[in-house]
């Protein structure tokens, strides 16, 4: 097993998130709201705690809130806080940057993020040049070298963050290759802290999609590549990949659930939860837009 942060402060919460889990969304809760129209939805989620307010992006609003405020109170490990945070900061620089608007800003008290020096020297190269692509790559590259560098206080994060990095990589590699100037685009967006090397992507840019499964074998994630790729192949749609990129990650972090102590489990819940929000969310306006009731299906991970 993964070693964790076995911090035993964490008892007591992790008591209660063993609880909270039990009340996570199951593939069947999923499956039924696909199936039905909006005006089944609270029906279905009668017995979940989406049904507080009268509409149900109010009540996403309010969940994503609260689980926020949960673990704002019980996380006290700042490296762990700074994987939530930091995020939220990098996004509202970009946003600030971009002129959006207000809405689209996270509540963040503190910016930590905009006083880095890569990122004041990003945002003086953005003034000059205007290019929303390069800054938001550059950012983003910034941003995964401060998580990574903060994570290895403890293997289960270093090991998390190296994987996610690896699957971002994956997620790059295949859209990328649509383009002509696939080597150029790959390189740009490639993030350099997981353990599959820029060149072993760059040499399989070209490659056809039979024979990447073989090139891939020695990794761990191989199934991914074939079948998210074969989907594509079949389908022009990266449905499959990101949904299987989903189960990848969600799947490492259930190792959390075999932790009595430490900060893991918390992180573990948070992610699923917000998770679980997103998943809600993009049934709703999936159902709304009249997304294909198959499209649907296929994004959902099933996972818990």
């Amino acid at each position: 097993m993964i070693r964790g942060t076995e911090d035993t402060r964490y008892a007591y919460v992790n008591g209660i998130i063993r609880a909270l889990e039990a009340r996570l969304l199951t593939r069947g809760h999923f499956d039924r709201l696909i199936a039905a129209d909006h005006a089944s939805f609270n029906t279905i989620l009668s017995d979940t705690p989406y049904v507080r307010q009268d509409d149900l992006l109010n009540s996403l609003d309010a969940e994503e809130e609260s689980v926020r405020s949960f673990f704002n109170r019980f996380c006290i490990t700042e490296e762990v806080k700074s994987f939530i945070d930091w995020p939220e900061q990098l996004h509202n620089i970009k946003v600030k940057l971009k002129e959006g608007g207000e809405d689209l800003l996270y509540k963040q008290d503190a910016n930590i993020v905009e006083s880095w020096p890569e990122v004041l020297d990003e945002v003086a190269r953005f003034a000059v040049d205007k290019d929303p692509f390069v800054l938001s790559t550059n950012l983003d590259r910034i941003l995964c070298k401060y998580v990574y560098q903060t994570a290895v206080f403890v293997p289960f994060f270093q090991y998390y963050y190296e994987m996610y990095f690896e699957l971002e990589n994956i997620r790059s590699f295949f859209r990328a290759r649509q383009f002509e100037n696939r080597r150029e685009i790959f390189k740009q967006v490639y993030l350099p802290w997981g353990r599959l090397k820029l060149e072993f992507f760059v040499d399989n840019l070209d490659v056809a999609q039979e024979q990447l499964g073989r090139n891939f074998f020695n990794t761990p994630y191989v199934s991914l590549i074939e079948k998210g790729g074969a989907y594509f192949e079949e389908n022009n749609s990266f449905l499959r990949l990101e949904r299987l990129y989903e189960e990848y990650r969600f799947g490492y972090l259930l190792k959390a659930r075999r932790m009595t102590f430490g900060v893991e489990p918390l992180f573990t819940y948070y992610k699923f939860k917000t998770g679980e929000i997103t998943k809600l969310r993009q049934v709703y306006w999936g159902k709304l837009n009249e997304v294909p009731v198959e499209d649907l299906k296929e994004s959902i991970p099933d996972v818990w």
